[in-house]
Formats: structure tokens, sequence, C-alpha cells
């Protein structure tokens, strides 16, 4: 049968409708959830950024521990050279002794470039093994430009050849040490370094 051009276009009309309201449905529907996806993501970010852009006595007493835990691990991995960019211009490290204990000879005031040569030459850089464990830490005295931290550790390690000044080689080595470091705020490099260092040693034992 052949429908007539009026018939036929009053066929179609109610599919058409049918057509673009299911269209427009999902547009509608597609464009809501858009918004609502634009809408959820920025809260949650601005979120997040409030509460770690905010300077607290909170989050600088973490940042002072975070410093400090990244000193332990590249004394760890025995880095000389970062190590010694973890310390201020200034800085002064003292390390010393109970007794008759000299540290196998390296008891003493170091500063400047002297901090990084200890660093080289003594059992940190010149053990074949160096390990550092059962650390424990106070962070205190906090500031917004200062801080200090008091810890105790263990040293040990295996094959130390012995630099300047005593000379020598050890099989094996061990030791305990009370540690304060005193931190202050650098704004040029926007990090805290250590001011001021002392280890003390409350045993040093060398395997010959």
């Amino acid at each position: 049968m052949f429908w007539g051009t009026d018939a036929y276009e009053a066929q179609m009309k109610p599919r058409t409708a049918l057509v673009a309201g299911g269209v427009i449905a999902l547009l509608v529907g597609a464009l809501a959830g858009y918004i609502y996806g634009i809408d959820s993501t920025p809260k949650e970010t601005t979120t997040e950024l409030s509460t770690t852009t905010v300077s607290t006595t909170g989050s600088t007493y973490d940042q002072v521990a975070d410093s400090f835990a990244n000193h332990i691990l590249l004394l760890s991995e025995r880095n000389a050279t970062a190590l010694a960019s973890l310390y201020a211009e200034n800085a002064t490290v003292t390390w010393n002794g109970a007794g008759n204990n000299d540290v196998g000879g390296l008891a003493g005031l170091y500063n400047g470039t002297d901090i990084l040569l200890l660093m080289r030459v003594s059992f940190i850089g010149r053990g074949g093994s160096f390990a550092i464990g059962n650390v424990t830490r106070a962070v205190s005295a906090v500031t917004a430009d200062s801080a200090t931290v008091d810890s105790t550790f263990e040293i040990y390690g295996q094959d130390y050849n012995f630099g300047m000044p005593i000379g020598g080689y050890a099989t094996s080595f061990n030791g305990t040490v009370s540690a304060y470091d005193s931190y202050v705020y650098s704004e040029p490099t926007g990090s805290w370094l250590i001011s001021n260092e002392t280890w003390s040693f409350t045993t040093f034992n060398i395997q010959y």
C-alpha cells in the first residue's frame, strides 16, 4: 500500500518526536554527569591543598622529622656529598667518646669542608660495609625557623680500611651513639639544615 505525503508525515511525527526526546534526554544526562564531575573534583583538590599549605607547628615538626630521616638514610647509603649538603654553611660537627674512647682517632671538632672529609675518610665512607640500626629520635624546641633532634642509634660494619690519622685495617667495628642535632630553616634552599651536630659514642669497638 502506498501512503500519501500527508499520511506519511502524520505517521512519522510521533516517531521523530520520540527519537528527538530520547536524544535530548541523553544529552541532558551526559551534561549533568559532566557538570557533576567538574564540580566534585576541584572540591577534593582544594581541600587537599589547603591542608598541605597551611603553616603550623605540626607541619614544621613533620618537616624536621623528615629531614632527620633523610639524614639517617644518606648515612646508611654512605653518600658523602649528599650528606654534606644537609649541613648549613657554618655548621659544626663534634665526635667524642666516653672515657678513653677516641672513636678510632676520629674524636674532634669539624666544620666547613672538614665535614665532607670526615664522611669520606671515617668508617662511614671507608668501611667495606656500614649500617645503622635501632634508631630512636625526639624532635623538640620547634619554632618557625629552628628545632632540635635528640637521637640514639647503633652503627656496625666490616672491612674498615683506616685513613688518616691512625692508619690500619679492621675486620669489623660497632658502636652506640647518642646524638644531638640543631636544625635551622634555610630560606634560600627552602629546607631544614643542620647547624650543629654532636655524636657522643658511648661505645666504639674495633676488631683488628
